[in-house]
């Protein structure tokens, strides 16, 4: 197949976060697989100056009206054999921010979407997948402006990375989108009076995709649907849910440079010399047996760090010794700050993004803990499980699809202090159960790669791209 992804971000080259790590590993397990993805992205100029920014070539861009041009496309190929298709607008995708000012969101990713709708009316593509909310307008021109001749015969797929971001505006920004004036109406993208961008993807695409089964469910209810369960109940019958994988080549144990040892599952010794040799460098006592305990990312109540740092005491006199290990809201910091204050041999906190430590984290860690209110798929629990680490997880999202309760983690209902606290406990006694080496290497023989989730989107994506030969004649 002849794929088209359109997404905000792709990592290593542009990311705030998870989703650029989510793109960039199903386009490269997708080429894998025999697939030609082209990943289509503003060309950002932090983009353009990134160190692995492969050479690009520059060719012709669409004409869109609204937007000043000239308008061009940069070409190149990623290392994983995809292709880069980076969109350059003059005046839109300045400075070093993926995401700029709100009043300037519409424009740039309108843009973005009309670009890549465009691009695939020329060269059609199978399917072309729209991510997230910044992509979504592209199924809408798809099937509204580009609606006749070759744009028929391309099938379109919404991805739901989060669906807290649902790319809401004011109803005057509808102007920017390009699209029709009649589309901004409750049957369109009209939102309770304002511009929802991501309903253009959820009621044109031939194909809803949420990045894991149990947050498919979720999306049709009020917690998670944020007002946009009535949508995804009316189409439920083309929303699935397929959870995401990691990238278990620059994620090897066997092979991290990071680490102080390196192990894998077929020799595990090493992995007690990285506990050990964290607990020297982070000055902890030694925990009571598999209650070393980390939590790795970003400071919010999305992640309930806020619940967290409520059990942080109650886990010290358990005899844990924890470190934490991310950045964000600035009361939890605080609150964070506070605890290891109170505890210094029993805490240790650092602020700011580390990925080195990251990894020296999960590798050394007797457990994680992933307290999330919500979890689309979630990425802490499977580096874990990679590394050994036991994740001990709120029963959310996709922590319920890659978490077997009592065999690859723990899992726990509801999100409290208490039920943390029994989790982290539970966590103790599976491993004094299962032994520590014996544990973790269970976990790091399990398959977290794109292998499987790649051969699902596979047959998902072979069987959209079919009914749009359909629909189109051919």
């Amino acid at each position: 197949m002849k794929l088209l992804f359109v997404a905000s971000e792709l990592a290593p080259l542009a990311q705030t976060g998870g989703l650029g790590d989510a793109v960039a590993g199903l386009a490269a397990a997708l080429v894998a697989r025999g697939h030609a993805v082209t990943c289509v992205l503003p060309a950002y100029r932090s983009l353009l100056a990134h160190p692995e920014c492969p050479a690009l070539a520059s060719e012709p861009g669409p004409q869109l009206s609204g937007v000043p041009g000239p308008l061009r496309w940069l070409r190149g190929t990623l290392e994983s054999g995809a292709g880069l298709c980076l969109f350059d607008a003059p005046g839109l995708y300045t400075g070093d921010q993926l995401y700029g000012e709100p009043d300037q969101q519409v424009l740039r990713f309108a843009s973005l979407a009309r670009a890549a709708a465009s691009l695939a009316v020329e060269e059609c593509p199978d399917v072309l997948v729209a991510h997230d909310w910044h992509a979504a307008l592209a199924p809408a021109c798809l099937r509204t402006i580009f609606d006749a001749g070759p744009g028929r015969a391309v099938a379109t797929v919404q991805v739901i990375h989060n669906n807290a971001h649902q790319g809401r505006f004011q109803a005057s920004a509808m102007a920017q989108t390009g699209l029709p004036a009649e589309l901004f109406q409750p049957e369109g993208l009209e939102f309770f009076g304002d511009l929802c961008l991501l309903k253009g993807g959820l009621l044109f695409a031939d194909r809803i995709v949420a990045v894991s089964p149990q947050y498919a469910e979720e999306l049709r209810t009020p917690a998670q649907g944020n007002g946009l369960e009535g949508v995804y109940n009316s189409r439920a019958h083309l929303l699935y849910g397929i959870a995401n994988g990691i990238d278990t080549q620059r994620y090897d144990p066997s092979t991290d440079a990071e680490l102080p040892a390196r192990f894998s599952a077929l020799e595990i010794e090493g992995r007690a010399q990285c506990r050990k040799a964290l607990l020297q460098q982070l000055r902890l006592d030694v925990p009571a047996s598999g209650l070393f305990l980390t939590a790795i990312g970003r400071f919010a109540e999305q992640k309930g760090w806020d619940v967290l740092a409520d059990a942080l005491p109650h886990l010290v006199a358990a005899g844990a010794s924890i470190a934490l290990l991310g950045d964000g809201d600035a009361e939890i910091s605080t609150r964070l700050r506070a605890a290891a204050n109170r505890a210094s041999q029993r805490i240790h906190l650092s602020i700011g993004w580390n990925e080195p430590m990251a990894r020296r984290l999960y590798g050394g860690a007797d457990a994680v803990l992933v307290p999330s209110r919500f979890e689309p798929c979630g990425l802490v629990q499977l580096l874990a499980q990679r590394y050994g680490c036991l994740p001990i997880a709120h029963r959310v999202g996709g922590l319920v699809d890659t978490i077997r309760d009592g065999e690859t983690g723990v899992l726990f209902s509801p999100l409290s202090t208490r039920e943390l606290v029994k989790a982290t406990l539970r966590g103790a006694a599976l491993v004094a159960q299962r032994g520590e080496a014996a544990l973790s290497q269970d976990l790091a023989s399990l398959d977290v790669s794109w292998t499987e989730p790649a051969r699902l989107w596979e047959t998902l994506l072979l069987a959209a791209a079919e009914e749009a030969r359909v629909r189109a004649g051919g």
